[in-house]
């Protein structure tokens, strides 16, 4: 039995050539959604063996990480391949860590499509050469055991993803905003981030 395949893209001519492209290729397309909540409402009522997803998508439902982590969550065992023309390393490496299949360059060549999904398909994990070149960059292409945040560093990061300021944390944890400072600074080194906007990606995808 060929794999079945749910593939969602905001734009109907990359999604009409995603599907041309994977039926070459002996797949059988058993839904295809413009937006997040079209995609959720069909693997919650189609069998599938793998989706491949754009990451951004506007329109109704979650986008972006929060789109990746509601399928994570409701169908944690399914195989998911993200097609992206992001480049921020941190956002990448964090969408890896939740566990994602593919990583997959929109700038790439269509070949990589299957490819990505037979190598989700096996158990793999698939990232496009130029997104791999990115993550080696900053010595953040896995496999490897993310460096340990300690406890206040992992408290940090949390209240900074929720929105408050180094200075606003400082108060609530009861320490100076120099020691705040140092533990972000201090994480972001463990993370392989370089700077505020990598942060700022990272936590993006921690939230949900």
């Amino acid at each position: 039995m060929h794999p079945r395949i749910i593939i969602a893209d905001d734009h109907p001519v990359v999604l009409h050539g995603i599907r041309i492209v994977l039926q070459t290729h002996l797949m059988d397309i058993v839904g295809s959604a413009r937006d997040g909540a079209q995609l959720l409402e069909l693997v919650d009522h189609h069998d599938c063996d793998a989706v491949l997803t754009d990451l951004s998508m506007p329109g109704d439902g979650p986008d972006g990480p929060e789109l990746i982590d509601a399928l994570r969550v409701r169908h944690p065992g399914l195989p998911v391949v993200v097609l992206t023309g992001a480049r921020h390393p941190g956002l990448l490496d964090g969408l890896l860590r939740e566990g994602i299949s593919g990583l997959v360059d929109k700038c790439a060549d269509f070949a990589e499509l299957p490819q990505a999904l037979n190598a989700a398909l096996a158990g793999q994990v698939f990232v496009s050469q130029q997104l791999r070149h990115h993550l080696q960059a900053r010595d953040l292409l896995f496999p490897r055991e993310p460096s340990p945040l300690s406890a206040r560093e992992q408290e940090v990061l949390e209240l900074l993803a929720a929105g408050l300021s180094v200075n606003a944390v400082a108060e609530r944890c009861g320490r100076s905003p120099k020691t705040i400072s140092r533990q972000k600074a201090e994480a972001k080194r463990k993370l392989g981030l370089q700077n505020n906007q990598e942060l700022f990606d990272y936590l993006q995808t921690r939230r949900g």
